[in-house]
């Protein structure tokens, strides 16, 4: 057995089924060749052996819908505002918030600041920041208040506010005269926003940012994460395109949904990809979110804001049918119901062969389908990927849903279980940086769901990162089974026995990569140039 390795002393769940586990497994070449091997004779054939010390083993996760840059980005240069803990939030009042920004601006000498996961909705105001309070709490040690650009991001990933001198440089006083982005004026600028912060960001930060992305995936044992990329209102989207060139290189295998109309754009980052996918959030948005009072409902929100749809239906449908015809596997973004009709209804009137069931479209989000639509979710079977983490976070904390919905609203949340057992392939996501990248989070939010007869088991809310994810990319991933990739991590609890209270807090042991053990990411310059000069692989 050449090139050949049996893992033994462990539990290993292949995920075909909630009880289907084998003692062994060997791999060759990065692929599972055979399971329940005994192994004596495997290391008499010359396979080498490796003792898990009895853990239990699971197929390496599947994030379905994350933003790359932004995640990697953020975690190089941003300060997190909010945290959550002991059934509360804080800072839970401005006042809290100006302590944080005070002291991030005293302590970092940078032209730009940022804070990422401010929670709007847990805030006694119920609101972000302003401009001139902004410039007021930047203006700290001894800096002129107007020559400190501040960004301020909020967890529905739909708002943020910005100082003076970060609306100045970005061009936008009109737009936002008190500094406050949101919903469709705030998705539309988003890419010259994260362009200004890539401008900011040194190699040798992006590098370490890289690091800490690829270490904190090993952490959660996630081994694949679909990444949507890539804005239309940026010229060039340099740093889009960076990513695109660095992605095949990083240890965890990442799959580029690009988030272009621009088919020029398209293009360009089509060659670095193995499988034709397109769409997502940014100009693939068909609504906002109910933070920001922008996802399209029927109905006005509590405070008489009315949600609307993005796109008139005709574009969006001969947009879909052109692209899906090229042999295109399609998503977008639809959270209220009515932008969930829009795309159901596009994929609906796809030609059997430009449809579903050929190319794997997908429906991102989709967290207030109508009742009648439900219905034909079921028959369509569109892939869905979901973030029930943010509906459980929001029922504890943040009571965002009530107060903006109506009870009626509230009611029609995706219905977890009934679309699972229906045979919809749910695909399990955390949206980061909108969310923490943790997939424990998002499985305890499919367990505790907000409705609870929805909630699903914990093989279930498993399959959601597993096999589901390796269905909706078309490749043999998500599985423990001969033929599939060698990609697992190892857990000291069996995930399908802890209670959903065990999963907070939940990392994976360690992280197997086609095989191989995951090893930390050198960050800085160093690690920067290795992944420019790697081997890289299809994105």
């Amino acid at each position: 057995m050449k090139n050949a390795t049996l893992f033994y002393h462990a539990t290993f769940h292949s995920m075909e089924t909630e009880s289907s586990v084998y003692k062994t497994l060997l791999v060759e070449d990065g692929v599972i060749s055979g399971v329940d091997v005994d192994v004596q004779q495997a290391h008499q054939q010359g396979a080498s052996l490796v003792d898990l010390g009895g853990v239990h083993v699971f197929p390496a996760l599947i994030d379905a819908h994350m933003h790359l840059l932004d995640t990697v980005a953020l975690s190089a240069v941003s300060t997190s505002v909010c945290s959550l803990g002991d059934n509360a939030v804080e800072p839970h009042c401005l006042a809290g918030v100006e302590q944080v920004v005070r002291q991030t601006a005293a302590q970092n000498p940078s032209k730009l600041l940022v804070f990422s996961n401010y929670i709007a909705a847990a805030m006694d105001e119920k609101r972000l920041p302003n401009r001139l309070e902004l410039d007021d709490w930047t203006a700290g040690g001894g800096r002129v208040a107007h020559r400190r650009e501040a960004w301020v991001l909020n967890m529905d990933g739909h708002s943020s506010s910005c100082s003076t001198a970060l609306l100045h440089a970005l061009g936008l006083e009109e737009e936002a005269p008190d500094g406050i982005l949101t919903g469709a004026v705030h998705d539309a600028n988003l890419g010259r926003i994260t362009d200004h912060l890539a401008s900011c960001i040194s190699p040798a930060l992006l590098g370490d940012g890289i690091a800490a992305f690829c270490d904190d995936c090993a952490r959660y044992g996630v081994g694949t994460v679909c990444a949507l990329e890539g804005t239309d209102d940026s010229p060039q989207d340099a740093m889009t395109m960076l990513l695109a060139r660095l992605a095949g290189a990083f240890p965890v295998d990442v799959r580029v949904f690009p988030q272009y109309m621009d088919e020029k754009k398209l293009a360009r980052i089509q060659r670095f990809m193995g499988q034709k996918r397109v769409g997502g959030c940014m100009r693939w948005e068909l609504d906002g979110s109910v933070g920001s009072r922008s996802a399209a409902f029927p109905e006005p929100y509590a405070d008489g804001t009315q949600g609307h749809l993005y796109f008139e239906t005709d574009f969006l449908r001969r947009k879909v049918a052109g692209l899906a015809q090229r042999g295109y596997s399609l998503t977008a973004h639809a959270i209220g119901p009515d932008a969930i009709e829009q795309l159901v209804g596009i994929y609906e009137q796809l030609p059997a062969q430009m449809g579903v069931a050929a190319l794997r479209h997908r429906i991102d989000h989709c967290e207030f389908p109508a009742k009648d639509l439900v219905d034909r979710l079921t028959k369509l079977k569109p892939y869905v990927t979901v973030q029930p983490g943010y509906a459980w976070v929001d029922k504890r904390f943040l009571h965002g849903y009530e107060q903006w919905l109506s009870d009626q609203a509230v009611q029609q949340q995706i219905p977890l279980r009934t679309l699972a057992q229906a045979g919809v392939a749910l695909c399990g996501s955390s949206d980061s940086p909108v969310q923490p990248l943790d997939p424990f989070l998002q499985m305890r939010g499919m367990r505790e769901f907000y409705l609870p007869e929805e909630s699903l088991s914990a093989y279930e809310a498993l399959k959601t990162y597993t096999v589901n994810g390796g269905l909706m990319l078309g490749e043999q991933k998500g599985m423990l089974a001969c033929g599939y990739e060698a990609s697992f991590f190892t857990a000291r609890e069996n995930l399908l026995d802890i209670t959903p209270a065990q999963l907070e807090g939940f990392h994976a042991q360690s992280l197997y990569l086609r095989g191989k053990k995951y090893q930390p990411q050198r960050g800085g310059l160093v690690g920067l140039v290795s992944l420019l000069l790697g081997k890289k692989r299809p994105i």
